[in-house]
């Protein structure tokens, strides 16, 4: 009998160091792939069946549905949490879709509910704690978000169209498509509905008091993560702009690549007020930013041309790390991008989509550091989305000298989660990015960049 108890927690650990090995594979999967949602689910499950071993409780199959849904639901809801904003944007893009932008304003306050119920859900499941709610709460959670992942999936296929680009289920963590994200919820409904069925089976740890101590632990650590991102930035970054990512547009580098030729590029926009879509090429200058919307769902198209030949040499090409083809600075019909990219100097850049809404109070430490780095010969613009005149009676008021690029929403809210947030880059590569209230002193900067 001993051994019999021995073998069956050998295996569990086994299995467990096996899903902890595969977790530190994760990442070199390729987002929206079949194979990344299967990895997942793969790893958790056999992580799930490691843990049912390792306690030994004999309900195996019972267990491993409920210690596989709670942790889905924690990671869904951590990583969502950790990244309020990103939950809000999404949430935006779901109300636009569906014509229903009077919920604009409070798609914050339903992603921190969102991420809040679906960590405390899975928190309570994964440790046997008021069971018979969280499995209910879990149930009822898939009941209303598969059929609307289904609607989206379907919907796609018959018109051709993608009404929301990524649920963002699981954040920028993992970006999955409407289909692989209605499958994903169809696989889930079955171990949580086992656990809802089965749930008089589980016997709760604690008590009623201490359960509701620790539920209300659980409530206040969780919204106390979301707050300290918005106040701040996202303590894990899943973002593709994070510290220390080489940043490259295919343009930058395909026009570098050969002197004899050079390459057009073609983005399509959508007219924000007939909801027309249109092909600009964008390689020198942009459409009416207040008429037309990039439309970041398409690629962008490139076309090579050949030119006369040059006799003088030009720089060669970088190395192709990261392509940011939806990365796009201009002024005034004239592409910054490749400038600040290929800058092998240091690049501050204010990141600010909305100056309407943005923070002030960072304002005047800007204004001084934009002062001190011109000094120093660094380079120094800020990025918005705004309308020209707005962003002239922006800098008017609050006496700013630096240059104002425009630039999409949609890029800037990923590059850092803040208005304004601040992103350092040197060679293209992400140094470090800060979020207003965090903008180091000068002083700070000179002992980093000046040695």
């Amino acid at each position: 009998m001993k051994e019999r108890k021995w073998f069956i927690y050998g295996i569990g650990l086994s299995a467990v160091f096996a899903a902890l090995y595969a977790t530190t594979q994760f990442s070199s999967f390729e987002d929206a792939t079949w194979t990344k949602l299967f990895v997942l689910l793969t790893t958790i499950l056999v992580g799930s069946v490691g843990l049912s071993f390792i306690f030994n409780t004999k309900q195996y199959v019972l267990n491993t549905a409920r210690i596989f849904s709670g942790i889905l639901f924690i990671f869904s809801g951590f990583v969502k949490a950790v990244d309020p904003l990103g939950s809000k944007y999404k949430f935006i893009d779901y109300f636009e879709a569906w014509n229903m932008s009077f919920l604009d304003s409070w798609a914050l306050t339903f992603g921190i509910i969102l991420s809040t119920i679906e960590f405390v859900v899975g928190l309570a499941l994964l440790f046997k704690i008021y069971t018979k709610y969280s499995s209910l709460l879990g149930l009822l959670f898939m009941i209303v978000f598969t059929p609307i992942t289904m609607y989206l999936a379907f919907q796609q296929n018959i018109t051709g169209k993608e009404l929301v680009h990524d649920c963002g289920c699981f954040g920028d963590a993992l970006v999955l498509t409407n289909w692989q994200t209605f499958i994903k919820n169809l696989i889930i409904l079955i171990p949580i509905t086992i656990v809802f069925l089965y749930r008089k089976r589980v016997e709760d740890v604690l008590n009623p008091l201490r359960s509701m101590i620790v539920t209300s632990a659980f409530t206040i650590a969780v919204v106390g993560l979301s707050a300290y991102a918005l106040l701040h930035l996202p303590p894990i970054d899943f973002r593709p702009y994070k510290k220390g990512t080489l940043l490259v547009n295919g343009a930058c580098s395909e026009i570098a690549a050969d002197e004899n030729s050079k390459t057009l590029m073609y983005a399509q926009f959508k007219n924000m007020q007939t909801g027309e879509k249109k092909e600009f090429e964008i390689t020198e200058s942009y459409p009416d930013y207040t008429l037309w919307q990039y439309d970041t769902t398409v690629a962008i198209r490139y076309e090579k041309i050949q030119l006369q030949p040059k006799t003088d040499s030009i720089q060669k090409p970088k190395q192709r790390t990261f392509v940011v083809d939806n990365l796009l600075f201009s002024k005034q019909g004239e592409d910054y991008t490749c400038e600040i990219i290929g800058d092998t100097s240091y690049v501050f850049l204010v990141v600010q989509y909305d100056v309407v809404h943005t923070n002030t109070k960072p304002q005047k430490q800007l204004n001084e550091l934009f002062t001190w780095a011109n000094e120093q010969g660094y380079t120094f613009y800020a990025a918005t989305s705004s309308l020209n005149e707005l962003v002239e009676d922006y800098k008017q008021k609050h006496d700013v000298q630096y240059t104002y690029l425009d630039a999409d929403d949609i890029p800037l809210k990923t590059i850092v989660r803040a208005n304004p947030g601040l992103v350092l880059l040197k060679n293209g590569v992400v140094i470090d990015n800060w979020h207003g209230n965090d903008i180091p002193s000068i002083e700070e900067f000179k002992k980093v960049l000046i040695k």
